[in-house]
């Protein structure tokens, strides 16, 4: 391993160090409700929407996979099914970060403010995944397989979830507000 190969690697780390916590702030803005949902749900407990999340993993994910093999039509649905699955994967991915950011913030007792809760939480997991064999081997994985099972059980569930302290959904900022500051 050369100079240069390190400086990929340092290089190729700092890029997804900075895009995580960007990709897991939009994805929240996007999906507001289903984040707060799905953060509600691993808050009741994560078992249930890790087996979940694996489950479809392995039903959706390895036959997926080996559509990509097959070639010709099937190769375009299997990518496509592909990338259904890691945006329920950062989605539920961004559903903890909301989770560990109002957890942390709540703990400052200052008042509940959704986007800093949610810059919180997602700059806390990017820098979770971000240690070389813990992050990438433990957190990225479990953190993305329950929070699938987290999405799914939100989005496909028939009760809706009890009243949280999350702000569902985000309020747009008053730019006519701001404009008319002196």
């Amino acid at each position: 391993m050369g100079i240069g190969d390190s400086i990929t690697l340092v290089s190729c780390l700092a890029g997804f160090m900075a895009a995580l916590p960007a990709l897991l702030i939009f994805l929240t803005l996007l999906f507001s409700r289903t984040t707060a949902r799905a953060a509600r749900r691993l808050e009741r407990g994560a078992i249930l929407p890790f087996f979940v999340g694996l489950g479809s993993l392995l039903v959706i994910g390895f036959p997926a996979s080996g559509m990509i093999a097959l070639g010709s039509i099937f190769q375009l649905a299997g990518v496509l099914i592909i990338m259904v699955l890691l945006l329920w994967a950062f989605t539920g991915l961004a559903a903890v970060a909301r989770l560990v950011g109002s957890r942390l913030y709540s703990a400052s007792f200052q008042p509940d403010q959704p986007i800093t809760e949610i810059a919180l939480g997602a700059g806390i997991v990017s820098l979770a995944v971000a240690f070389p064999l813990l992050g990438w081997l433990l957190v990225l994985p479990f953190g993305a397989v329950a929070g699938v099972g987290a999405t799914l059980l939100t989005r496909f569930s028939r009760r809706r979830s009890e009243p949280a302290r999350y702000a569902d959904p985000i309020p747009a900022p008053d730019f006519d507000a701001v404009a008319n500051v002196p």
